[in-house]
């Protein structure tokens, strides 16, 4: 099963990526000056009906009005559970105003989540799940390299997240 996922992230990714590149040389750029984005993530997020839970991570994503990106979340119970999550998922994301990297974007996601840890209350599976979800968020632009994005989220394995992130654009 872990093969399976390993190996459907590589190919989206790299066929994700491969668009990107035939876009950029179709609007007359060259695919190497695509920008890209870095950038650690702090949310809230609630799995299943366990307690929320902190999470940190960190975000890398094309930088165009059209995106495609890797996102990994380790998040931590708030309450004294023993359940721990890690969440890797490839995202796409467009944004909605007219500015190319700024302003109110729709993500979706896809990848899968892993549990770990023993609990009295249910979690979404038992080991781990796919990931599958949408984001919601605005790119507040600090200069021309800084960024700072508030989001919500809602799918599964989760009910929901509420998060930020703050990255640099290179």
């Amino acid at each position: 099963m872990h093969k399976l996922v390993a190996i459907t992230i590589i190919l989206i990714s790299a066929a994700t990526l491969h668009a990107q590149d035939v876009r950029a040389q179709e609007n007359g750029r060259e695919a190497s000056s695509l920008l890209f984005f870095a950038a650690p993530v702090a949310e809230v997020v609630v799995y299943g009906k366990m307690a929320p839970s902190i999470g940190y991570g960190f975000a890398i994503g094309t930088e165009d009005r059209v995106s495609v990106g890797l996102k990994g979340i380790y998040a931590m119970p708030v309450l004294q559970e023993d359940i721990t999550a890690l969440e890797i998922t490839i995202f796409f994301r467009v944004y909605l105003t007219q500015s190319d990297v700024s302003g109110l974007f729709a993500q979706l996601t896809y990848g899968f989540a892993v549990f770990s840890g023993e609990s009295k209350i249910s979690i979404p599976a038992e080991g781990g799940t796919f990931s599958i979800g949408i984001t919601a968020g605005w790119r507040f632009p600090l200069g021309s390299r800084f960024f700072i994005e508030p989001y919500l989220r809602g799918g599964y394995p989760y009910y929901g997240g509420l998060g930020v992130s703050a990255g640099v654009r290179f």
